[in-house]
C-alpha cells in the first residue's frame, strides 16, 4: 500500500474550513477530521502501512572524544577519589551557580543525596516522612532505612503527583520532614507545598532526582526546599552512569550533608578528625569528568528537547481528547524527560488509552498508554512489610501505631484506581526522541492523528 503523503501541517489546512460541522462535532471524534475522509489509511495494527518504518535511536548515553578525554585525563591523574582531586568540587561550584542554588554537594547516588538530606534532618527512627506513593522506590528506601514511616498522600488524579491539598491533614505530631517527588521532567505543586510546610514550620526535601534544571516561576526544582536533590543515573537526561548532587542554601544543613557523604570529615576544614555522622557517599573523579562533559551537552539538548516538545504538544492537543499534562503554575519550565498528554477515551470511542498506544505504537511510534501511575505504587511493595516487621521497625514503633499505619495503606482511592479518573495519558521516554529533527516529530504528529481519527475501528 502506497504511504500517506498527508502531514500535519497540510492535515490541519485541509480540515480547518469545516470546523462548522454539527454532525461530526456530535460524533465525539472532533471536527479536526472533518476532512481526512477516506485519505487515512489502514490502521498499521490492522495490517496497514505504518506511518514510520525507521526506529527511533535508542542511543543513549551520548558520548563523543570530549568524555574520552576527560576519563583519560582523571585516569592519568591517579587522583582517582576526590579527596585528592579537584573535578568533583569544582563541578559542585557549577552546578550550584547553573541551579541558582548557594551551595551544591556531589554524592555517588541520588538515593544517597536523599538519605544524606534526611540524616542531617534528624529523620530517625519512631519519626514520619510525608510523601507520595507514586514514584521510584529509592524515595521510600532512604524513609525506612532511617527506621522512619513513610507516610503517603494520595495522588493528583490529573497528574500523579503528590496532592498538595491533603498534605496537611497527614501532619502528625511524628512528622519530620515532606518529601515531595518532581517526576519526569514534571514539578509537583511546589509553591502550595511549601506555604504549608511552612505554616507548620516542617522542612522540605525535594527529590528532583528526574527534574534536573525543571523551573516553577524562574526558580529552579531542587531550591524551594531546605535540600534539593538530583540523581545522574543512566535513565536520566543528565547522566554520569551513576551519581548526584543536593542543593541548598543553609551553609550549616549544607556543610553536614557534605561532612555525610565523606565519612564525617568537616569540608570547611575547620574541625579536625570526624566530627559528624557520616559515611562513604562519595562521587569519584571519574564519574565528575563524565558528568562535566555531559553538562555541555545537556544545556544543548535541552533546548532542543524544550523546542521539540513544546511543538509536539501544540500539535497534538488540536485533537479533541489530547490536552497538555497539567501545569500548576502557568510560569512552569518542565523538561520532558517524559513526554506526557492527557488522553480522554470518551473521545476516542472509548478505546483505552493502552490500546491506542499500541496502534500508535504500530505506526512506528515508541509511546505507552495507561493511568498517570508508577507502577502498582510504593505502599504495596514487599519491601514495606519487611520493615515494618522488622525488629527495629517494632522496637521504634508500638504494636497499636504499626497496625493504625497497615490500615492507612489502604485509603489512597485515586493511586489505587477506586475512584478512577476518565482521563488518562499517553506518555514518551522522550529524552532521546526529542533531539530527533522536526520531520521525525512530523511523524509522530502524523501517527497519532492517523489512529485518532480511526479509534473506531479499535473499539
Amino acid at each position: 500500500m502506497k504511504k500517506s503523503s498527508l502531514t500535519r501541517r497540510s492535515f490541519i489546512k485541509e480540515t480547518s474550513a469545516k470546523l462548522a460541522g454539527a454532525a461530526l462535532a456530535a460524533t465525539g471524534t472532533g471536527s479536526l477530521f472533518a476532512g481526512v475522509g477516506q485519505k487515512a489509511e489502514k490502521l498499521a495494527i490492522l495490517g496497514g502501512t505504518p506511518v514510520r518504518s525507521k526506529p527511533f535511536s535508542s542511543t543513549w548515553p551520548i558520548f563523543d572524544e570530549n568524555e574520552e578525554k576527560a576519563l583519560l585525563k582523571a585516569l592519568r591523574s591517579r587522583n582517582w577519589c576526590c579527596l585528592k582531586g579537584n573535578v568533583v568540587y569544582d563541578f559542585e561550584k557549577e552546578l550550584a551557580k547553573a541551579m541558582g542554588a548557594t551551595y551544591s554537594v556531589l554524592s555517588n547516588g541520588g538515593t544517597t543525596a536523599l538519605s544524606a538530606s534526611l540524616h542531617v534532618l534528624g529523620v530517625g527512627p519512631g519519626d514520619e516522612v510525608i510523601t507520595t506513593p507514586n514514584t521510584f522506590i529509592a524515595t521510600i528506601n532512604v524513609i525506612c532505612n532511617a527506621h522512619s514511616l513513610p507516610v503517603y498522600v494520595d495522588i493528583d488524579p490529573d497528574t500523579g503527583s503528590i496532592n498538595a491539598d491533603l498534605i496537611e491533614d497527614a501532619i502528625t505530631e511524628h512528622t519530620k520532614v515532606i518529601l515531595p517527588v518532581h517526576l519526569a521532567g514534571f514539578p509537583a505543586d511546589i509553591e502550595k507545598i511549601m506555604a504549608v510546610a511552612n505554616k507548620h514550620n516542617i522542612p522540605v526535601v525535594e527529590d528532583a532526582c528526574q527534574s534536573v534544571s525543571a523551573e516553577v516561576n524562574g526558580k529552579k526544582l531542587g531550591t524551594f526546599g531546605v535540600t534539593g536533590c538530583i540523581s545522574f543515573q543512566e535513565w536520566k537526561s543528565l547522566v554520569c552512569g551513576e551519581g548526584g548532587a543536593i542543593l541548598g542554601g543553609d551553609e550549616d544543613i549544607m556543610r553536614r550533608c557534605a561532612a555525610f557523604v565523606n565519612n564525617g570529615r568537616d569540608p570547611r576544614k575547620i574541625k579536625g578528625g570526624y566530627p559528624y555522622p557520616g559515611s562513604n557517599h562519595r562521587m569519584t573523579e571519574f564519574q565528575a569528568a563524565v558528568l562535566t562533559e555531559q553538562y555541555g551537552r545537556f544545556k544543548k539538548q535541552d533546548k532542543t528537547r524544550q523546542e521539540n516538545g513544546k511543538y509536539l504538544e501544540e500539535k497534538l492537543t488540536e485533537i479533541l481528547g489530547l490536552k497538555s499534562r497539567k501545569r500548576y503554575c502557568d510560569n512552569t519550565r518542565i523538561t520532558y524527560v517524559e513526554f506526557e498528554l492527557d488522553y480522554d477515551k470518551e473521545c476516542f470511542n472509548n478505546v483505552s488509552a493502552s490500546r491506542f498506544a499500541e496502534a500508535v505504537r504500530a505506526e512506528g511510534i515508541p509511546i505507552s498508554g495507561g493511568p498517570r501511575r508508577y507502577g502498582k505504587g510504593c505502599h504495596k511493595e514487599g519491601m514495606l512489610q519487611e520493615h515494618l516487621n522488622s525488629h527495629a521497625f517494632q522496637a521504634a514503633f508500638s504494636k497499636a501505631r504499626l497496625e493504625k499505619y497497615r490500615e492507612s495503606l489502604s485509603h489512597l482511592p485515586v493511586m489505587d484506581n477506586v475512584t478512577p479518573s476518565k482521563k488518562e495519558m499517553l506518555s514518551m521516554d522522550s529524552k532521546i526522541i526529542l533531539l530527533s529533527p522536526r520531520k521525525d516529530m512530523d511523524e509522530i504528529v502524523e501517527a497519532i492523528a492517523k489512529v485518532a481519527k480511526n479509534s473506531d475501528k479499535l473499539a
